[in-house]
């Protein structure tokens, strides 16, 4: 608890035990959505009398009251960097740029060179945090589900209207670079954070699928011969969940004749094999007429 804050004793019951919730809760930082979360869990199981409550469920102007009850009493206040969109808990110590982003935004994850960089796989260093969360309408549909999660199956869906959080350049001195993709994949979250991040097998299949996002295909390769080996159950499983045929035929040529590496799977692979132009290892540089037969790619790196 952060002992610096200055405590005012003058505050309703029912504001007193929501701080205490908040405290429970542990999270430095609340959006609105898990802010009445709280509001509500206060209004139906702590006992009404005892807190001056009136009613089972909170409504919007419940919501703005103790909001402005806990502002008044030094306990909360709007985020710095998130405006509107966050609240920022001030008995409790701040957290990490990352740690801040996935706790605000549940479709975002580290991803890119900031996970191949968490991950041991790289000593180059991004230079803004790298985020990646899926398409619109799928992130829609993970906001949705997250909210009736976190609210339960009966809320008013007009208290809280679902909008995409618009992450600032900078979050906690930290830059922030947010990439919305379809190719969105696994992810999970670090033990004892709240961090989510692509799981080392969808780190090393973005490698092939986003290059330029992961210090080029030069350094992707660098990547794969020093850890591939070590990795690879994990890779193989990821590249078989890959909608390209071409990700997979990069994937083919970079582990069994670059890298001399096998798996009973990659045979599979060899089905999207096929010619054309526009089939090249590295996808930022031009096509050269040096190319594998079995894959069927320009080796142009």
């Amino acid at each position: 608890m952060n002992t610096n804050v200055p405590k005012i004793q003058r505050m309703t019951r029912a504001g007193r035990h929501l701080a205490d919730l908040i405290e429970k809760h542990g999270k430095p930082v609340l959006t609105p959505v898990d802010f009445y979360s709280l509001i509500r869990q206060m209004y139906q199981k702590s006992p009404k009398k005892k807190l001056y409550l009136r009613k089972s469920d909170p409504g919007i102007d419940d919501y703005h009251r103790l909001k402005r009850i806990l502002v008044h009493a030094g306990i909360v206040r709007i985020d710095r960097d998130y405006r509107a969109r966050a609240l920022r808990i001030l008995t409790i110590s701040d957290r990490p740029t990352e740690e801040i982003a996935c706790l605000i935004d549940p479709t975002c994850y580290v991803a890119y060179l900031s996970a191949m960089e968490r991950w041991g796989l790289t000593n180059r260093s991004p230079k803004a945090l790298m985020l990646s969360r899926p398409d619109r309408n799928t992130a829609l549909d993970q906001l949705r589900r997250h909210r009736q999660y976190v609210l339960g199956e009966h809320h008013d869906t007009n208290i809280f209207p679902l909008h995409l959080i618009k992450h600032p350049a900078r979050v906690r001195e930290g830059r922030v670079k947010m990439f919305m993709t379809k190719l969105a994949g696994a992810n999970l979250t670090i033990r004892g954070s709240d961090v989510r991040i692509s799981t080392i097998g969808q780190t090393f299949l973005d490698m092939l699928q986003k290059p330029d996002l992961c210090g080029g295909m030069p350094h992707v390769l660098e990547v794969w011969e020093q850890h591939a080996d070590t990795y690879l159950d994990s890779i193989v499983a990821a590249i078989d969940t890959a909608s390209n045929g071409l990700v997979k035929s990069r994937a083919g040529y970079i582990l069994q004749e670059y890298l001399g590496l096998d798996h009973f799977r990659i045979s599979n692979w060899k089905a999207f094999s096929q010619r054309g132009g526009s089939r090249k290892l590295d996808p930022s540089q031009n096509y050269v007429p040096i190319y594998s037969e079995t894959w069927m790619i320009s080796i142009n790196v």
